[in-house]
């Protein structure tokens, strides 16, 4: 088994963690922003999103979702905001290219926002955990109790029995 070495490991209470790699190449954006005809950008576009999907495929057989509790995916974060866009505009279903791989695009405006829904997400199963625990543990009483009216019945009954034969030695 190989070494891997996330970016960045974001460690949540209880010791779930979430990954979040940022090593995007932008040298295709930085030539589409640089371009000074139309040709140059488009050229420039699609060697971005080849970029792009070249390491959502690297960042994919890493796996590293299955070296850390975490969730099913790994945050990949495109740092720069205009290059995010461009790529989301030029190729529409790239989002959900990286989704099917178990990738999240992530960029500056969504990562906190991102890392705060899986907090809650995690919090929310935990509290549902603790639900479910409590109606376990209050079944398991409501039988102790069952069975304790059981007992109680029964031994109300022998105790009218024992009160009815000293009232009839007594008499």
């Amino acid at each position: 088994r190989r070494y891997l070495q996330p970016d960045i490991t974001v460690i949540y209470p209880g010791g779930r963690k979430r990954i979040i790699d940022s090593k995007v190449s932008l040298t295709a954006y930085v030539r589409y922003a640089e371009s000074e005809t139309e040709e140059q950008k488009l050229l420039a576009e699609k060697d971005h999103i080849l970029s792009v999907k070249k390491h959502i495929e690297e960042l994919s057989v890493k796996c590293y979702q299955d070296y850390a509790k975490s969730l099913d995916f790994v945050m990949m974060f495109i740092p720069n905001e205009p290059a995010y866009i461009v790529a989301m505009r030029c190729d529409p279903n790239l989002w959900d290219y990286a989704y099917r791989k178990r990738i999240l695009l992530i960029n500056p405006t969504n990562l906190m926002a991102s890392l705060k829904v899986v907090a809650d997400l995690w919090k929310r199963e935990h509290q549902s955990q603790n639900a479910l625990e409590i109606a376990r543990r209050g079944a398991l009483l409501y039988d102790e109790f069952a069975g304790l009216d059981e007992v109680l019945q029964a031994i109300g009954k022998n105790v009218e029995k024992t009160q009815k034969s000293y009232d009839r030695a007594i008499s």
